[in-house]
């Protein structure tokens, strides 16, 4: 899919069930930035129940008001994920990934990786 974002760099289907998703090197992702994320992956996906596999660019940085409102939208789509797997890149996305899950944990399955092929595989073992 030919993205004209100011967020994704990709979005494409892995498999018949799992989404990927890849953010561009954007250094601070704010409400509007993720609104539109979360925008085109509905269009992509047509809202239909997947797995979604999310890689961060190294020096992504998601702001207060941004993490409140992904909180938010999980909690919205929490029938929509069957599991999500992000891959992040340095110790702050690790310590803001943290701090994410504990406001949406119970939601659906969903872990944190450093490494692409080892989230995949975490995915590929979920329903």
């Amino acid at each position: 899919m030919d993205l004209d974002s100011n967020i994704l760099k990709s979005i494409r289907m892995s498999d018949d069930l799992t989404v990927e998703v890849e953010f561009l090197n954007i250094k601070e992702i704010d409400v509007d930035l993720l609104s539109e994320a979360y925008q085109i992956l509905d269009d992509y996906t047509d809202c239909k129940r997947l797995k979604k596999l999310l890689i961060t660019a190294p020096n992504n940085n998601i702001n207060k008001e941004a993490r409140q409102y992904g909180e938010s939208e999980a909690h919205k789509r929490k029938n929509s994920i069957i599991a999500e797997a992000i891959v992040v890149h340095s110790l702050p996305q690790k310590m803001a990934i943290n701090f994410y899950l504990t406001f949406i944990k119970g939601e659906y399955p969903i872990r944190y990786f450093t490494d692409r092929s080892k989230a995949k595989e975490w995915l590929d073992s979920m329903g």
